[in-house]
C-alpha cells in the first residue's frame, strides 16, 4: 500500500547521487550521439556502400533489442544494477575503440562495422534497462516526472551538441577520430557512476522461490498485456520506433546524396532541430498539469508522428530544404520528448520494483524490436523505389499509427484516468486502479530513496 504520509523531500538537486548519474548519462548521451552521426559517414565511405548497407549496420546496432532484451531484464532483477551499469560502459567504450584501429589499419570493413555495431548495441540495450531499473532506487517516487524531464533535457543537448560535434570532428579529422570522442564519453561516464555511494540492498528475492526465473520473462510479458494502459502505449511505441528508425535511415544517405549536404550540413541541422527536444523536455510537466495524462499523450505523439512529412516537402537543395529539416525534426523532438517523460514515469511508478528490469525489458523488446527491421525496411525502399519516395511512405505510415492511437487506445488511456487527474498523478498507484498489474508481490512503500 502507498504511504501517503510522506517526509519532507530534499529535491533533486541536493540529491548527490541522482547528479552524478544525471550528469554520466549527460555525457555518454553527447558521445552516443556523436556515433550516431559518424558510423553512417564511416559506412559510406566503404567502397560500393549505400543506402542498403547504412540499413544493415544500423539495423545489427539494433538487433539485440530483440535476442539480448529479454535475458538481460532478468539479470537486473537478479544482480546489483549499478555494477550493470558500469561493466555496460566499460563494454561500449572497449568495442568502439576497435573502429579507429581498424580504419587505421586499413581493415575496415561492412563486416567488422557490424559486429562493433551489434556489441554496442548489445551493451546499450542492457544499459538503458538497467538505467529505467535504476532510477527510482535512487529517486523517490513523486520525483519520477522531474528526474525524466531532466534526463530528457538531457538528451535533448544531447541532440543539439552531439550532431554538431560529430560533424565538426568529422569534417576536420575524419569519422574515426569522432568515434574516439564516445570512447571517451562513455568512460567519463563510468567514472561517475563509480563514485555513486548509494547502494542498493540485495535484489531477486530473499530465498531461491523469490528469486527471477527464466519462465519469469513470459510473466513480463503477460504483465504488460494485462494492463491495457500498458498495452496501448506498448503497441504506439513499436509502430512508432519502426518508422522513425526507417525515416532516420533514409534521411543521413537523403541529405548527403540528394540535398548535398556534407557532414557538417547533416549535424547542424540535427543540432538545431534538437532546440524542440529542450523545449519539450521544459515543457513537459508542465503541459502534463494543464492536459492531463491522456490528452498530453495524444497530443505529443500527434506532433512527433506529424512532423517528418515536411521532409516529404524538401524537394533538393538549397537553404530551403534546411529549414524544413530543421522544423521537422524540431517539432519531432518535442512531441516525442513529452511523450516520453510521462510514459517512462508512469512505467516506473505502476510497475513494482521489484520485476520493473523484467518488465522494462519486455517492454523494449516489444518496443526497440522494430528498430533493426525499420532500419533494414528503409534501406530496403531507399535502394527499390527512391530516397525520397521512401521518405514519403514511412512519413505517411507514421501518421497512421498515430491515428489508430488517438481513435481508439485513448480510450483506455483516459478510462484509467480518474476524473480531474494530472498526468504527473496519473503515473501513482491508488487501491481503487484496476489497471495496476498484479505480480503477487505488494509495492515497496518508499518515504525517502527507492530500496
Amino acid at each position: 500500500m502507498l504511504n501517503l504520509e510522506a517526509a519532507p523531500r530534499p529535491g533533486l538537486w541536493r540529491n548527490h547521487d541522482f547528479l552524478r548519474l544525471w550528469s554520466g548519462e549527460t555525457v555518454a548521451q553527447i558521445g552516443a550521439q556523436v556515433t550516431q552521426l559518424a558510423l553512417p559517414l564511416l559506412v559510406l565511405g566503404v567502397p560500393g556502400a549505400g543506402a542498403a548497407e547504412v540499413g544493415l549496420v544500423s539495423g545489427v546496432q539494433l538487433l539485440p533489442a530483440l535476442c539480448v532484451t529479454p535475458l538481460a531484464g532478468l539479470l537486473i532483477d537478479l544482480w546489483d544494477r549499478r555494477r550493470i551499469l558500469l561493466g555496460v560502459n566499460l563494454g561500449r567504450a572497449l568495442a568502439l575503440t576497435l573502429v579507429p584501429v581498424l580504419y587505421l589499419t586499413d581493415t575496415l570493413s561492412i563486416a567488422a562495422l557490424c559486429a562493433v555495431a551489434f556489441v554496442v548495441g548489445a551493451c546499450t540495450a542492457v544499459f538503458e534497462v538497467a538505467y529505467i531499473a535504476y532510477l527510482p532506487v535512487v529517486v523517490e517516487q513523486d520525483d519520477l516526472v522531474e528526474a525524466n524531464s531532466k534526463l530528457q533535457a538531457s538528451y535533448s543537448v544531447s541532440q543539439i551538441g552531439g550532431p554538431g560535434l560529430g560533424g565538426l570532428l568529422t569534417k576536420a579529422l575524419g569519422a574515426w577520430f569522432a568515434i574516439l570522442a564516445n570512447v571517451a564519453s562513455y568512460l567519463a561516464a563510468f567514472v561517475l557512476l563509480w563514485s555513486i555511494r548509494h547502494r542498493e540492498p540485495a535484489v531477486g528475492g530473499d530465498t531461491a522461490a523469490d528469486r527471477p526465473r527464466l519462465s519469469d520473462i513470459l510473466t513480463s510479458f503477460a504483465l504488460l498485456w494485462r494492463h491495457r494502459v500498458l498495452r496501448v502505449l506498448t503497441f504506439q511505441a513499436g509502430w512508432f520506433n519502426f518508422c522513425e528508425q526507417a525515416i532516420l535511415t533514409l534521411f543521413l544517405v537523403y541529405a548527403v546524396k540528394e540535398l548535398e549536404m556534407d557532414a557538417g550540413g547533416v549535424g547542424v541541422v540535427l543540432a538545431l532541430g534538437a532546440l524542440g527536444s529542450l523545449l519539450g523536455a521544459i515543457a513537459a510537466k508542465r503541459l502534463g498539469e494543464h492536459l492531463g495524462f491522456g490528452s498530453t499523450l495524444v497530443t505529443a505523439m500527434g506532433v512527433a508522428s506529424c512532423a517528418p512529412l515536411l521532409l516529404a516537402l524538401t524537394g533538393g537543395p538549397g537553404w530551403a530544404a534546411h529549414v524544413l529539416a530543421v522544423l521537422a525534426f524540431g517539432l519531432y523532438g518535442f512531441g516525442l520528448t513529452i511523450y516520453n517523460v510521462h510514459v517512462v514515469a508512469f512505467r516506473q511508478s505502476v510497475i513494482p520494483l521489484a520485476v520493473i528490469g523484467r518488465a522494462t525489458a519486455a517492454y523494449r523488446m516489444l518496443t526497440y524490436g522494430p528498430f533493426p527491421l525499420g532500419a533494414f525496411v528503409g534501406g530496403f525502399l531507399g535502394e527499390r523505389i527512391g530516397l525520397w519516395n521512401s521518405v514519403l511512405v514511412t512519413a505517411v505510415l507514421s501518421v497512421v499509427g498515430w491515428l489508430l492511437f488517438a481513435l481508439v487506445g485513448s480510450r483506455h488511456i483516459r478510462a484509467a484516468e480518474p476524473a480531474g487527474t494530472r498526468a504527473t498523478d496519473a503515473a501513482r498507484p491508488s487501491a481503487k486502479t484496476p489497471e495496476t498489474p498484479e505480480t503477487g508481490k505488494t509495492r515497496e512503500t518508499r518515504e525517502t530513496h527507492a530500496v
